[in-house]
C-alpha cells in the first residue's frame, strides 16, 4: 500500500499515521492490490474528529469518511470499518455482474483472490465479510429523460431550491459542459465538472 497523508487543524504525529496504517493494513490488505494508493486526511473542527479515506484502484475510487468528538483513533476504528464493507460490496458485484456477463473480469482480476469465510475464521476478530443480502444486482428501477438547460451554477443553485432536490444536472453556460450541482451536509453546493484524459 502506498500512504499519502494529510491534516486540517490537527497535528498529525507519526503514532496516528502508523495507528492508520496498521488498522488499514489489518483489514484491508487482504482484499486490495499491494500497490494500491491510498490517501488519509485528518481534520479536526471544533470538537469533531474526523478521518477520511480515499482508496484509489485501477478504475475506481472507494471513499469513507467518519467524524466524532471522542478522538481520532476512534475515527479511524469507524471509518475502517465503512471502507471494509464497502470494498466487500464492490467485489461481490464484480463477481455477480462478471458471472452473468463477463463484463468487468478485467476489474475483477486485479483484485486479489478471498474466500470470505475463509477470511472470516482467521481474522481473529469475529467480524463477519460474509452478507447475503448482497448479491451484486444493482436493479434501475426508473429511467428518466429530460432537457437539459443552458445555466451557469448559480441558476442551477436556484433551481434545487425551488425543485426541493439534492442535485440538479444542467448544460453549463460557461463552459459547454454538463455539470452536476449538489447540495452538500453543511447546507453550501458543490460543482461536478466532467474531466477528459
Amino acid at each position: 500500500m502506498n500512504y499519502s497523508f494529510t491534516s486540517k487543524n490537527f497535528n498529525a504525529d507519526e503514532s496516528i499515521k502508523n495507528f492508520a496504517i496498521e488498522k488499514i493494513n489489518h483489514h484491508l490488505g487482504r482484499l486490495l492490490p499491494e500497490n494500491t494508493n491510498i490517501n488519509v486526511a485528518f481534520i479536526e473542527i471544533g470538537y469533531e474528529k474526523k478521518v477520511e479515506v480515499t482508496i484509489y484502484l485501477n478504475k475506481r475510487i472507494i471513499r469513507a469518511e467518519f467524524s466524532n468528538k471522542e478522538n481520532m483513533r476512534g475515527a479511524i476504528d469507524e471509518v475502517v470499518d465503512i471502507l471494509r464493507k464497502q470494498v466487500r460490496r464492490y467485489k461481490n458485484r464484480l463477481d455477480a455482474i462478471s458471472k452473468k456477463t463477463g463484463k468487468l473480469n478485467d476489474e475483477l482480476n486485479l483484485l486479489p483472490k478471498v474466500d470470505f469465510n475463509d477470511f472470516n475464521n482467521n481474522n481473529g476478530n469475529g467480524d463477519n465479510l460474509t452478507d447475503n443480502n448482497i448479491s451484486g444486482n444493482i436493479k434501475i428501477e426508473r429511467v428518466k429523460s429530460f432537457a437539459i438547460k443552458p445555466m451557469d451554477a448559480e441558476e442551477a443553485a436556484m433551481e434545487i431550491e425551488l425543485l426541493g432536490h439534492d442535485f440538479y444536472v444542467f448544460l453549463n453556460s460557461d463552459t459547454d459542459q454538463v455539470n452536476v450541482i449538489y447540495k452538500r451536509k453543511n447546507g453550501s453546493y458543490g460543482l461536478i465538472e466532467p474531466k477528459y484524459k
